[in-house]
């Protein structure tokens, strides 16, 4: 059902959608367990946060080999394949909308 719904809006399976999500999550909860890190006034309170910082790395990591085991991107395709490839994609999402 849930793989359904994805579908019709996107053109994309839920598996693609929610790697896509997932990568940015890993990303973005990296960028700021960095900057508390590089905040953080004491050494265990820094060794905990850097800690996390390379879990989220990890999953990022282990995201971005998933999607790209199943081809749904390509980084070692020439730059402008792959803005033209980004380009498509959005087009075809905004003429569903």
């Amino acid at each position: 059902m849930i793989n359904n719904l994805f579908s019709r809006a996107t053109d994309s399976s839920a598996d693609e959608t929610l790697s896509y999500t997932a990568m940015a999550s890993a990303a973005a909860a990296a960028g700021a367990y960095l900057a508390a890190t590089l905040q953080a006034t004491t050494p265990e309170l820094r060794a905990m946060l850097g800690g996390i910082v390379s879990q989220k790395i990890m999953e990022h990591e282990a995201m971005t080999n998933y999607v790209m085991s199943k081809g749904w991107m390509n980084p070692y395709d020439d730059p402008a394949r792959q803005l033209e490839a980004s380009y498509n994609y959005s087009q075809s999402i905004i003429s569903k909308h």
